[in-house]
């Protein structure tokens, strides 16, 4: 055999690996981001400790949210609370603050890995709109696939109207943290659920596709509070709700009736958040990129039309609002810092130390509401 034959044979061995290993990426891919089945919140930190308004906490393996900053929900099998700041941290147990809520969490006494977990929740609010003390009513608006649930909180004389959409996999109450602040400004608000949530229409592709067919259920919305009697509507994304919002703006004909946008750490750019989970895998970044490639010919993602930042200076024509965590480990910060660039004019990025995904209201609640607050003030 030849020095020819041997690079020849090196160059076919590396391509088959390449394509075999990026073949079983896009199947992961598809198993973890493309297929549409229940996603259920799994705890993996335990109480150690309780006693009146402190809780101990300890984890099996370093976890974001047991440190993060501020405020979140703690839930275990048959009740809740909620937790407060760090109060402090000695190894791997952190004492936080601590409010009663239904029930008592669960005291790890044993080895850790025999105890039962409880779920951080970063959404905070358990239930819905009556935990921040307003009313609302169970309403639903019609997509072209079907009725669409949705919760209607009135607020003001019903002229201005906030359309908000939750992210990925994600539940309507994702936004009840804003809600106060809406209301005090005046807004109603309409909080959709759209296809491919539990119990929702399914998308025809029986996928979900990160804003390129979701936003013509935000046309619907649209549409239904307009003939609520809205005059002025803005649109709220959470994290893949961002990406429906951006579609909506490039796409639909309504997107002229739109005043402002508020996002929370928005999915932007969809290669780019693949490229950012996948980074610690021991995945090359060239097999990688082969089993993107492999997942868009098999499944037709679209990368190009889910990247809402390169046309952004097209269609993005109101003020909005971006919130965004720099320790966003899900979708990177980078991406709203690219919208802030590419339409500077337009876009105001609230860069929120230490937090994560779609918890910059967690960590500091009345910073992020006077953001929002004079955002609302000024459209």
């Amino acid at each position: 055999m030849t020095i020819l034959d041997l690079v020849a044979l090196g160059v076919l061995v590396v391509v088959t690996a390449h394509l075999v290993i990026g073949w079983s990426l896009a199947n992961g891919l598809h198993e973890g981001m493309l297929r549409v089945y229940p996603r259920a919140k799994t705890g993996t930190v335990r109480v150690r400790e309780q006693s009146g308004d402190r809780i101990v906490l300890e984890a099996p393996a370093p976890t974001q949210e047991i440190g993060h900053p501020g405020l979140l929900g703690i839930v275990w099998d048959g009740g809740h609370g909620s937790l407060g700041d760090v109060v402090a941290a000695d190894g791997p147990l952190v004492t936080r603050a601590f409010r009663e809520g239904v029930g008592s969490p669960p005291i790890c006494v044993g080895p850790i890995d025999d105890c039962p977990a409880v779920v951080l929740d970063g959404y905070y609010y358990r239930h819905g709109p009556a935990d921040v003390g307003l009313e609302y009513e169970d309403t639903s608006y019609r997509s072209e696939v079907g009725e669409m649930a949705a919760w209607l909180v009135p607020g003001g004389d019903g002229s201005r109207w906030a359309i908000m959409c939750h992210g990925w996999t994600a539940e309507r109450r994702e936004l009840v943290r804003m809600l106060p602040e809406l209301h005090r400004r005046g807004w109603s608000a309409l909080v959709i659920d759209y296809r491919n949530d539990p119990g929702m229409p399914a998308d025809p592709t029986g996928r979900y596709r990160f804003g390129v067919s979701e936003w013509r259920d935000m046309e619907s919305a649209v549409r239904d509070v307009r003939e609520r009697g809205a005059s002025e509507v803005i649109l709220v994304g959470c994290s893949t709700g961002g990406a429906i919002v951006m579609s909506f703006l490039e796409r639909s004909e309504l997107a002229d009736e739109i005043s402002g946008v508020v996002l929370d750490s928005p999915n932007l750019v969809l290669s780019e958040t693949v490229r950012h989970g996948t980074a610690g895998s021991k995945a090359t970044r060239l097999m990688i990129e082969v089993g993107m490639w492999i997942a868009d010919l098999r499944w037709r993602i679209d990368w190009e039309s889910t990247n809402h930042v390169i046309r952004a200076g097209d269609y993005l024509h109101v003020p909005t609002l971006v919130f965004h965590g720099t320790s966003d480990q899900t979708v990177p910060i980078v991406e709203s810092r690219a919208l802030e660039a590419r339409v500077p004019d337009l876009v105001q990025l609230v860069e929120t130390p230490a937090a994560g995904h779609v918890m910059s209201w967690n960590a500091d609640p009345g910073r992020y509401e006077a953001y929002l607050g004079n955002f609302l003030d000024q459209v």
